[in-house]
């Protein structure tokens, strides 16, 4: 995708890395700029702005480590906008909470939230062939906890579930919401190290049985049985944490 559009104005130098990032970001929030498209090249990007290539990087390198911007190598490389918003919103909300300590609880508590929002929406808008998807990741997670999997393929997979059954929800927001809650939920899980799964696979086929009846009560319940042992189990394991290393980072 590489779309034409207005040139950018010139910025003054003495705040020129921080002019450039308001303008772009400004672009992507107006959709003058859209997920996966190309800036203009380094050379014209900074003639545009008025300032020095190095300036230029400066500001890009800043995009691009708050999620926004991906530099692309090659003959058709360059600087494109990230296809994923979650992506950045992930990153924010990482950046946020190394600053200070958060529990178990409190990431349980939001995401049974959100998730109950989720599971109700998708007992109304999945189809039958999107819980049929959905049952096939459950039971790769549960094959991959009785076979051989190492810990971090068998957490991709529990994560996996929760992404999926955001996506036949068929509510943007909230699936860009999930994932970021994901994200941290799998680094603690990093932390804390491998727990049994059995009860959580449990809860999860009675889960997809209840979307698969359209029964929003009995997914929300399936949903809070679920969480319930996984606050159990991350409380377990932070609390063998020395008090020091029991945060999210």
């Amino acid at each position: 995708m590489n779309e034409t559009s207005p040139p950018f104005a010139s910025v003054r130098p003495r705040r020129a890395v921080d002019e450039i990032i308001e303008q772009i970001r400004g672009r992507i929030q107006s959709s003058e700029l859209k997920p996966g498209q190309k800036l203009p090249s380094e050379r014209d990007l900074a003639g545009q702005l008025g300032v020095s290539r190095n300036t230029l990087r400066e500001a890009i390198r800043m995009l691009e480590f708050s999620g926004l911007i991906t530099l692309k190598k090659g003959a058709s490389g360059g600087a494109f906008l990230t296809e994923s918003n979650s992506i950045a919103l992930s990153q924010n909300l990482l950046d946020g909470i190394a600053l200070r300590q958060y529990d178990a609880g409190e990431l349980i508590d939001v995401r049974l939230a959100l998730e109950n929002y989720i599971v109700e929406q998708a007992c109304l808008q999945a189809t039958d062939g999107e819980i049929d998807d959905l049952a096939e990741v459950a039971r790769a997670s549960e094959l991959a906890e009785s076979g051989i999997s190492d810990y971090e393929t068998r957490l991709d997979l529990h994560m996996r579930f929760h992404q999926k059954l955001a996506e036949i929800a068929h509510n943007a927001v909230a699936e860009t919401l999930t994932h970021p809650l994901l994200e941290i939920t799998r680094r603690f899980h990093l932390e804390i190290g491998p727990t049994s799964g059995l009860e959580t696979h449990d809860t999860r086929r009675r889960l997809v049985q209840a979307l698969r009846e359209r029964d929003a009560t009995s997914a929300k319940l399936a949903l809070a049985q679920h969480l319930s042992v996984l606050r159990r189990q991350m409380s377990a394991g932070q609390d063998g944490q020395d008090a020091d290393q029991s945060s999210f980072s």
